[in-house]
């Protein structure tokens, strides 16, 4: 599998996750001495929105995970990043992508206490998320969008609640790795195919 976004935290724990699972990973990131080596890890140094770098990423793999976030790289990486990511997969790429987005965008932007802080607060991640969010409904991947709330430090426990329709509130939270492995379960059950869905502890 291509994992971008692979040295952010969240990015990090599906890392760690895949390679526990035995997946053979390739992982972009623009600092190859910030990821441990592995026998089944292989690092590409590049940035997400250079074509090259997100093709040389894609090779061999049958599946790709995007972790992207807010990073020092200008308010749009998500967007700029994901819209790379589909226009090099389109021909001979990998169709099967889920993706790490944001509760309070697009149809989950609820008129609660919790989605108007976040949108107070972080105005501009959440809108390049849904702007990427928008371009992954428009294409032609069979793509998953994971909508997570505050992301902690926590183990992994296997114990969180999904849906389509969930509610969260200033409570919400999940582990970056229960996240890692609920995404990497989604890859293969496709429970959620087409679908952008919530997670929380």
């Amino acid at each position: 599998m291509a994992i971008f976004g692979a040295t952010g935290r969240a990015g990090r724990a599906v890392v760690k996750h895949a390679l526990q699972c035995g997946h053979e990973v390739n992982a972009l990131t623009r600092d190859p001495a910030r990821i441990q080596p592995h026998d089944q890890l292989r690092v590409v140094g590049g940035d997400v929105r250079d074509l090259a770098a997100v093709a040389r990423t894609l090779e061999g793999a049958d599946a790709i995970v995007s972790t992207l976030g807010k990073q020092r790289r200008g308010p749009d990486v998500c967007t700029e990043g994901i819209r790379t990511v589909l226009s090099t997969a389109a021909d001979n790429g990998p169709r099967r992508l889920i993706m790490l987005s944001n509760y309070g965008v697009a149809d989950s932007h609820h008129r609660t206490a919790y989605v108007a802080v976040s949108w107070l607060f972080e105005r501009a991640v959440l809108r390049d998320k849904e702007q990427m969010e928008a371009l992954v409904r428009d294409s032609k991947a069979h793509w998953t969008v994971v909508r997570a709330p505050v992301l902690t430090n926590g183990p992994r426990t296997g114990r969180y609640r999904t849906g389509t329709d969930l509610r969260l509130s200033f409570t919400a939270k999940v582990s970056r790795a229960d996240l890692a492995e609920f995404m990497l379960t989604e890859l293969h059950d496709n429970a959620y195919l087409h679908r952008a869905v919530a997670i929380t502890s």
